[in-house]
């Protein structure tokens, strides 16, 4: 169950967070999400497979996604894999934007999401929810919730 918050500086924004146990999760979090979202993801990717991964990325394209934001360890391969699955020739003003930040700490990170993610023109009038989910790691969760909803 996601945790919700409204923007009071971007009024039609929403932050939601939440915590998963497994990667395989996080689809089925962002049921209740608008059609198009950007998501913070931190994710200890070390131990998961670069098919569950490519897997997930693939189903996140299929549901919305309109930015991706990955921190925590091996987040790089998380980037670069998702990148893998966009469409080769994504539309004029509908390009799925995505970064990592390998080299922040979670809450220059969270800032980063927070602050300057915007999706391409393309995706605004139906985005309106940015997701941040910690995968399997409650301090991360708590970190998170703190920084966007408290």
């Amino acid at each position: 169950m996601l945790e919700v918050k409204r923007d009071e500086d971007h009024p039609t924004r929403r932050f939601c967070v939440g915590r998963v146990p497994f990667l395989e999760d996080v689809q089925s979090a962002l049921d209740t999400v608008s059609a198009n979202y950007c998501l913070f993801l931190a994710a200890d990717a070390t131990s998961i497979s670069d098919e569950k991964l490519r897997k997930t990325a693939k189903l996140l394209l299929e549901q919305g996604i309109a930015y991706l934001c990955v921190w925590g360890p091996d987040c790089e391969r998380v980037h670069d894999l998702f990148d893998l699955e966009r469409m080769p020739n994504e539309p004029r003003g509908r390009v799925v934007m995505t970064t990592w930040h390998s080299k922040e700490s979670l809450s220059e990170a969270l800032w980063f999401f927070e602050n300057c993610v915007e999706p391409d023109d393309g995706f605004e009038a139906d985005c309106t929810d940015w997701i941040a989910l910690s995968v399997k790691n409650d301090s991360w969760g708590q970190q998170i919730r703190t920084a966007l909803i408290d």
